[in-house]
């Protein structure tokens, strides 16, 4: 595998650490379950969920400290969803048996990027306030990124008890995107790699860097470059997309200057004027921005490079303006 410097998005700078294979980890739903069994034998929720939490993996705390989980809200995620909870360890089967199409879709993704190699990904069990993420983890070899991807976040199925669900999935996916999201997560990796690691690394998450269309193309190119290599898309947004495209891109065209997330329902959230729009439309409309540029260049070898690495405000605008241009022309 190729070897580069990463940088997280933590602002760290990474070790190169080379990987035979793609890595996919399990640990921490090994170490749920018998959290469920103590629980079983007559412990308190709380007292087996600090022990899981003591047992857990580097990358489990360092997702846990991003975003403030702890063995209180776990706790309280589990009161609220003990029958969703209880079904997270069965996951791992679940995974084991995707497990070669995974690694066989990571393989093909770094193949596609300028730079950067694929990353460790740990299955984890948390409180439901995010699912998938790089963190940053120690190493023997210094500062490392992992995938920590929260199961409890993407586990629904035809059998989940939905009463456990009175407000609707609010966001949360099916155990069938769970390999999607893995690819996805290692995009952003490579996304990172290919802008020249942390010293030309472009914060999209402040207003300073980042833009409604800097979080689109981001996110968006993420979702395309996992299509490409697997053929996977999360969940069905595109369906609504493909169906409502011109109404979304006038709608998008209009914020897509202003600050990061500023704006409900694209990213996070919900639009109050469109109760219609799935969950994190904008992942869609950049996927469509994307995907133009890449379909419509004359090298398109090279348009997929530029996927993995333009984020300068300069050259987001042409992708979104090439693109609203081709839909004006229809």
């Amino acid at each position: 595998m190729k070897k580069i410097k990463l940088a997280a998005c933590l602002g760290l700078a990474l070790s190169a650490t080379a990987y035979a294979d793609p890595e996919l980890h399990y640990g921490d739903l090994q170490e749920f379950n018998a959290a469920l069994a103590a629980m079983d034998a007559g412990e308190t929720p709380l007292s087996a969920i600090e022990t899981f939490v003591e047992q857990a993996s580097p990358a489990f705390h360092a997702y846990a400290e991003r975003y403030d989980t702890n063995v209180g809200s776990i706790a309280a995620a589990y009161a609220a969803r003990p029958a969703y909870y209880r079904g997270l360890p069965a996951l791992e089967a679940y995974i084991t048996v995707r497990e070669g199409e995974i690694v066989s879709a990571l393989n093909r993704l770094e193949a596609m990027a300028p730079a950067g190699e694929v990353v460790p990904a740990y299955f984890i069990v948390a409180d439901q306030r995010a699912g998938g993420t790089p963190v940053l983890v120690s190493g023997d070899a210094g500062p490392q990124i992992n995938i920590a991807i929260a199961v409890d976040m993407i586990a629904l199925t035809e059998s989940t008890d939905m009463s456990e669900f009175p407000d609707g999935t609010g966001g949360r996916a099916h155990a069938s995107d769970l390999p999607q999201v893995v690819v996805h997560e290692n995009a952003h990796v490579l996304q990172l790699a290919s802008q020249g690691g942390l010293e030309a690394y472009l914060s999209i998450y402040s207003p300073e860097g980042g833009s409604m269309l800097a979080v689109a193309v981001r996110e968006g190119c993420a979702e395309y470059v996992t299509y490409l290599a697997s053929g996977w898309r999360l969940g069905d947004r595109h369906i609504y997309g493909e169906a409502n495209e011109r109404a979304l891109w006038v709608e998008f065209e209009a914020v897509m200057d202003a600050p990061p997330f500023s704006v409900p329902g694209w990213f996070a959230g919900n639009n109050p004027e469109h109760a219609d729009w799935p969950a994190q439309i904008g992942y869609w409309m950049g996927f469509r921005i994307c995907e133009y540029h890449h379909q419509s260049a004359a090298d398109r070898e090279a348009a997929i490079g530029e996927l993995f690495s333009l984020y300068a405000p300069e050259d987001l605008r042409p992708l979104a303006e090439a693109y609203g241009a081709s839909l004006n022309a229809n």
